[in-house]
C-alpha cells in the first residue's frame, strides 16, 4: 500500500459558534459511524470492481454471491447499501423497472438453515396482490407474512426454500456474518445453492463472511463452483479512504487539511473502521476550538482517544502480548516494531519476515545502528504464544519463519498505541511508511 502526503496550503481556519460547534459534535456521529457499517450510499467511497460483479451474480438466473473477506475490510457495509446499489442498477437498465424486493438477514452461532429463512421471509409481508418489505398497513387491511401467504411450516427444508424462491423472481436475499454459523448448518447451504442453480431458480442469495467461507462451500460440493460468483473484498486503497472522508466533509461543512486527512487514512491501514474512528475523534476534537478546520493535532489527540475506546478484544489482546513485570522487556517495543512492518512490508497474505523488523526496532528504540535479529526472535516466538494472547502467527520452518498478526484489527491499534506513548511520532511513522515506496 502506498503511502503519499499531497502537500497543499492548508485552508483558512473556519471559527465556527458555541452552537455550531455542539450542532457538528453530535451531527458528526450520524456521519462517521466506526460501531456500524456505513449504510448510506452517499457515504460508500470505492468497491466498484466488487459492486459491478455483484450486480452481474444478481442479473443471471441460477447464479449466486459469496462475498468474502478478512475482518474490518467493509463487508457489512457493501451488504447494506445492496438495496440501494441495485435500485440505481436497475433504473438505469429500464426507466420503469420491475419492483425488486432485497431483504437482510443476520446469522448467529445458534441459526439454522430454516431458522435464517423463517427470519428472512417474515420480514416481507403480503399486501395483496404482491410481496412487499416492510409494507404498514393501511387501517382494516389485513398483512399476513410471507410465510403465513405461502402455508410454510415452522421447520424449513431445503425444497420449501427452494420452491417459495422459485415464486419471487428478482427478488435478493442477503446473508450478513454467515461464517458465523455452525459448520453443520452451513453446508446446507451448499445443497441449497446447487437446488437452485439445477432448477434455475430466478432469485439471487448473498452469502457474506469471512474468507473460509468459500473454501467451506466450494470443497462440499466442487459442483457449485460454477453456481457461485466468489468476490473476495480486501482492503480499501489509501485513496477510497480519503475520498470518503471527503464526502463526509461535504456532508458535514467541515475540511480536513491534507496532512490531517492523509494521516487518518494512512494510520487506518485500509480498514475503513479506524477512518471512521479517528475521523470522528478529530472532527469532535477541532469542534472543542471552535474549528470547521481538523488540522494534525486534531488526529493526534483522535489517536490517543481511540486506543481508549478501542474494542475490548483488540486492547485485551494487546494488554496480554506487551505485560511484562522486568522494566527493561521490549515485548511493546517489538510489537510496535511488527506493527511497522506489517504495515509497510507485508506481502498479499499479511506475512513479514524477522529482518524486516530490524529497521522498524531500530527506530522505536532509538538506537544508532541496526539491532541485531537475535535480539527480538524469542520476542517473535513469544507473541504466538498462548501466554502472550496468540496476537502473531507464523508458518514455515526454523530459520525461514514467517509471521503476521492474527487479528488484521491489532495493526492499526498498536500503531496508534505507540503514537500515543511518544515512542514514535506520526511523521516519524510516515516517513517510515514513504520509505518503503519505490
Amino acid at each position: 500500500m502506498a503511502y503519499t502526503t499531497t502537500v497543499i496550503t492548508n485552508p483558512t481556519p473556519t471559527l465556527l459558534t458555541p452552537e455550531a460547534a455542539a450542532a457538528l459534535s453530535i451531527k458528526v456521529a450520524s456521519v462517521f459511524t466506526p460501531r456500524a457499517p456505513v449504510s448510506t450510499h452517499a457515504l460508500f467511497a470505492g468497491r466498484w470492481p466488487e459492486i459491478n460483479a455483484l450486480v452481474d451474480g444478481v442479473a443471471q438466473v441460477g447464479l449466486h454471491v459469496v462475498l468474502f473477506g478478512e475482518r474490518g475490510v467493509g463487508k457489512t457495509s457493501l451488504a447494506n447499501v445492496i438495496p440501494v446499489l441495485l435500485k440505481f442498477f436497475d433504473e438505469t437498465a429500464s426507466p420503469s423497472p420491475e419492483p425488486r424486493i432485497v431483504a437482510r438477514v443476520n446469522a448467529n452461532t445458534t441459526d439454522t438453515l430454516s431458522s435464517i429463512w423463517s427470519k428472512a421471509f417474515n420480514q416481507i409481508t403480503w399486501n395483496e396482490d404482491a410481496p412487499a418489505l416492510g409494507f404498514r398497513p393501511q387501517p382494516g387491511q389485513r398483512i399476513v407474512s410471507l410465510v403465513e401467504a405461502y402455508g410454510l411450516g415452522d421447520v424449513l427444508s431445503i425444497e420449501d426454500v427452494r420452491r417459495t424462491l422459485s415464486y419471487m423472481p428478482g427478488c435478493v436475499f442477503v446473508v450478513d456474518e454467515f461464517d458465523r454459523l455452525a459448520r453443520k448448518h452451513a453446508a446446507d447451504f451448499t445443497d441449497l445453492i446447487k437446488a437452485l442453480s439445477d432448477g434455475g431458480t430466478p432469485a439471487t442469495v448473498v452469502l457474506v463472511g469471512v474468507a473460509a467461507t468459500v473454501d467451506g462451500l466450494v470443497k462440499d460440493h466442487a459442483s457449485i463452483k460454477r453456481a457461485l460468483i466468489q468476490i473476495p473484498l480486501s482492503r480499501m486503497k489509501l485513496a477510497d479512504l480519503r475520498e470518503s472522508i471527503e464526502k463526509a466533509e461535504k456532508s458535514l461543512g467541515v475540511v480536513f487539511d491534507s496532512v490531517a486527512g492523509e494521516r487518518t487514512a494512512m494510520m487506518s491501514q485500509g480498514l475503513p473502521h479506524y477512518t471512521h474512528h479517528i475521523a470522528l475523534l478529530a472532527v469532535r476534537e477541532a469542534c472543542r476550538r471552535f474549528s470547521g478546520v481538523i488540522e494534525p493535532k486534531d488526529v493526534s489527540v483522535a489517536f490517543e482517544q481511540a486506543v481508549t475506546q478501542a474494542d475490548q478484544t483488540i486492547a485485551k489482546g494487546y494488554t496480554d502480548a506487551t505485560h511484562s513485570a522486568q522494566p527493561d522487556a521490549l515485548s511493546t517495543q517489538v510489537l510496535l516494531a511488527c506493527a511497522l512492518t506489517a504495515a509497510r512490508d507485508a506481502d498479499s497474505g499479511g506475512y513479514f519476515q524477522p529482518a524486516s523488523v530490524v529497521e522498524p526496532l531500530t527506530l522505536t528504540l532509538k538506537r544508532a545502528r541496526p539491532v541485531e535479529i537475535s535480539t527480538f526472535n524469542k520476542h517473535l516466538s513469544d507473541l504466538c504464544e498462548e501466554k502472550r494472547g496468540s496476537v502473531l502467527e507464523r508458518i514455515g520452518h526454523v530459520r525461514s519463519f514467517r509471521y503476521r498478526f492474527r487479528d488484521p484489527l491489532m495493526v492499526p491499534y498498536v500503531l496508534m498505541q505507540g503514537v500515543a506513548a511518544r515512542t514514535v511520532t506520526a511523521d516519524e511513522l510516515e516517513t517510515f511508511m514513504n520509505s518503503g515506496l519505490a
